[in-house]
């Protein structure tokens, strides 16, 4: 039978009869390392990433360490496979201060880079308000980059395993993602000058824990991925979890097999597209005649390529890009405005992008994509994501503990079904939470002493019967108030 696997989980909160208690690395990690590489030797990593470090240059090679088990091993099997490679690793942790063992794990991490013998960089959040996936991944890669520049890294090791890739999967498909979101996390991704490397995306999640317990290494286990908060975990514990149980085959396994072949798929499209623009885009305007002969997949990326290459813009959601695509193929007049004030247009056969001098008046319905931003006409945004109801997050929204003009939360059982956005029309009354009655909306923005400009430019959030659930500025609408029977709210957010 396997080992019984047993993380140090000293960030688990303390039950009646337990002792919180920290764990230092053991001192033979040399031998521990060493056993750990026989038991996953190369040939079980991701050929690619190997490739590219059998090939490192003189540039430093950084390795990212939670403390975690996937990290863990990352560091200690590249450290035992690349001696070689020592005088040039540097390891790198960074710490979101949201749970009160973090300082634990940091220690950890510390403790076990220096007894390997290598220099080590901490970073630290300067603000822990911010607990969303999104978020919290960005100041880990700000964090990376910002040290990676000064310490002139060339790649950087990171520990994502198997069970990461199918989990990517399941979360980019609910999104509704393209081969190019897909195929990731790849076993080597360029991002700017510096390598990603994810050599063990080929072990799943199990067989890394099974092997650190046998050779009694500990690990920190951040008590955060057992939160149904956030919507990977629910993609771990809940679905892929049925997924396994359920299909008649090794579900990994088929998983990373598809990842690789969207990968190849991906990589022709993208040598596809590169001569495509070429062809395509001159002096920054789209050929559209040329454009159209090509298939609708290439046409796709050269469009949304072009618009990521501006620097102007902030983001173009998917809606805003099947809308230009649809222009394209039908032949119709375009104009669709992005942020930053600025508008694509058609003219003369051509895609062009044009700076707009004054604010629109208004502007028709667009639906709401569920966890993306949708960039509004004037440079504003609105986001829309479904969380799951927390005891804290249900105080925190009862308390009122909320930003109005920036966010609002909604009952998830009170609002089923798609969510628009559009400017106001004669006849539209609205109630906040907390008012007496519901009166016109042009009444409630003339209390507020809204200007004529905001009066016809700011979005309304319509629920699938066409009624306003929320306005910036103001409390959603009554019918929409969060209470402790919600087990979902509908987070929407204005920038």
């Amino acid at each position: 039978m396997p080992a019984k696997v047993v993380p140090v989980r000293f960030n688990r909160p303390l039950r009646s009869g337990t002792v919180s208690r920290y764990v230092s690395p053991p001192d033979d990690l040399l031998a521990i390392s060493d056993s750990l590489l026989a038991n996953c030797p190369i040939k079980d990593w991701h050929e690619r990433a190997v490739e590219y470090l059998n090939s490192q240059d003189t540039r430093t090679l950084g390795i990212a360490c939670s403390g975690g088990a996937d990290s863990t091993l990352a560091l200690l099997l590249a450290y035992a496979a690349f001696p070689n490679l020592r005088d040039k690793m540097v390891v790198l942790h960074y710490n979101h201060k949201l749970r009160e063992d973090s300082d634990k794990d940091e220690r950890f991490v510390n403790e076990l880079a220096n007894k390997l013998e290598l220099p080590h960089e901490v970073g630290q959040s300067v603000d822990s308000s911010k607990g969303d996936e999104g978020s919290l991944r960005k100041e880990r890669l700000d964090f990376i980059f910002k040290v990676s520049q000064r310490r002139n890294i060339g790649a950087i090791i990171q520990g994502h395993n198997q069970d990461d890739v199918a989990e990517t999967i399941l979360w980019r498909l609910s999104r509704g993602s393209s081969p190019q979101g897909l195929c990731a996390p790849r076993p080597v991704h360029q991002h700017g000058d510096i390598s990603l490397l994810r050599p063990f995306i080929t072990i799943d999640r199990a067989k890394i824990r099974e092997m650190l317990s046998r050779f009694k290494m500990p690990w920190c286990e951040d008590e955060s991925n057992d939160s149904p908060e956030y919507l990977r975990n629910r993609i771990r514990m809940n679905s892929l979890n049925k997924l396994k149980n359920n299909v008649d085959h090794d579900l990994l396994q088929g998983m990373t097999r598809s990842r690789n072949l969207l990968e190849e798929q991906e990589n022709a499209i993208r040598e596809w597209m590169i001569k495509a623009r070429e062809e395509c885009i001159l002096e920054n305007k789209v050929d559209i005649e040329k454009l159209e002969g090509f298939p609708k997949a290439i046409r796709r990326r050269v469009v949304s390529d072009w618009l990521m290459d501006n620097q102007s813009i902030d983001g173009v959601s998917s809606v805003q890009l099947d809308k230009i695509l649809k222009s394209v193929e039908d032949g119709d007049e375009l104009g669709v405005s992005l942020s930053d004030m600025v508008t694509i247009r058609s003219k003369n056969s051509r895609l062009i992008l044009e700076k707009t001098t004054s604010q629109p008046s208004g502007w028709e319905r667009l639906i709401l994509p569920p966890s993306q931003r949708l960039y509004l006409p004037g440079g504003k945004s609105i986001g829309f994501t479904i969380k799951n109801a927390s005891a804290s997050l249900i105080e925190q929204i009862i308390d009122g503990e909320v930003d109005q003009s920036k966010e609002a939360y909604c009952s998830g059982k009170r609002c089923p079904g798609a969510l628009y956005a559009r400017t106001r029309l004669p006849g539209d009354d609205y109630r906040p939470i907390g008012s007496p009655g519901r009166k016109k909306l042009k009444d409630w923005m003339i209390d507020r002493k809204f200007d004529q400009n905001t009066k016809d430019s700011i979005p309304l959030i319509l629920n699938s019967t066409d009624e306003i659930i929320w306005v910036p500025g103001f409390a959603p609408a009554e019918n929409q108030r969060v209470d402790a029977s919600d087990s979902l709210v509908i987070h929407l957010t204005y920038s």
